[in-house]
């Protein structure tokens, strides 16, 4: 556990049972994002996209040359989430989603019998109209900073442990409040089918960059003077609306 905190921005802790992260590069930008679970003193569980697994693991790798540490990729334990108007009932046998309460609980194993089946398509919905960014599709490996997609409001890092790596330029931002732009949800006034991202603009000024699309719903990084107004996306004609979601800190 000591050594996977010494490279990545957030602090493990034994009293919390599990963790929201990132992995970053040395120049401070966002290379994979991943939720660790304790299982006991010596092990613990890293939840990260799937396509992504591969990458993570030979990345790790290059830092446990001299290292006792055993990585490797889990394909026996299935991982479920649970969301819903009532979390008293969602809780037994689940750990709380450590990014954000509204998005319930996760199960590693089979969850309670009693709850409902939700499609994938309704979880990331559900994810997205909260302004939550998550794989591969939403955050490009290597492109954009922590602050873009909200760690600092997430609990994704920590300004109090020791180094890691990409903690300079993350530590200098974070003291000089430079942070211009930031992820958001954005209503479509219909769907778009293109690579992403797609820039955002307001007639002839940049407002951002629309990184993924869930139907009529999506995420993008946009600069602050815009949220809550039409913007177009790319040469596609589809305008954009990005609003800052109720639980960001007033």
């Amino acid at each position: 556990k000591q050594w996977y905190q010494r490279r990545v921005r957030g602090k493990l802790s034994r009293e919390s049972p599990s963790l929201y992260t990132h992995l970053l590069n040395v120049r401070g930008r966002i290379m994979f994002d991943n939720i660790v679970y304790w299982k006991d003193d010596s092990a613990f569980y890293i939840e990260v996209d799937s396509s992504a697994a591969a990458g993570f693991v030979k990345s790790l790798s290059v830092y446990n040359i001299r290292s006792r540490a055993k990585i490797s990729i889990c394909d026996s334990v299935p991982i479920f989430a649970s969301f819903g108007e009532h979390p008293q009932q969602l809780s037994k046998g689940g750990i709380q989603d450590p990014r954000l309460e509204e998005l319930g609980y996760r199960y590693l194993g089979n969850p309670p019998e009693n709850l409902t089946h939700a499609s994938i398509d309704e979880y990331h919905r559900h994810r997205v109209l909260l302004g939550i960014s998550e794989g591969v599709k939403d955050i490009a490996s290597g492109k954009d900073f922590p602050f873009e997609h909200n760690l600092d409001y997430l609990g994704g890092v920590s300004f109090t442990k020791g180094c890691y790596i990409g903690q300079e330029l993350t530590a200098r931002t974070h003291h000089v409040g430079e942070t211009r732009k930031r992820l958001v949800p954005v209503s479509l006034s219909r769907i778009v089918d293109q690579d992403m991202p797609l820039r955002l603009s307001a007639g002839k000024r940049g407002a951002g960059k629309l990184l993924s699309v869930y139907g009529d719903v999506g995420l993008a990084v946009i600069r602050f003077p815009f949220l809550d107004m039409p913007l177009a996306v790319g040469d596609t004609g589809v305008t954009a609306v990005g609003s800052a979601p109720a639980w960001w800190p007033s």
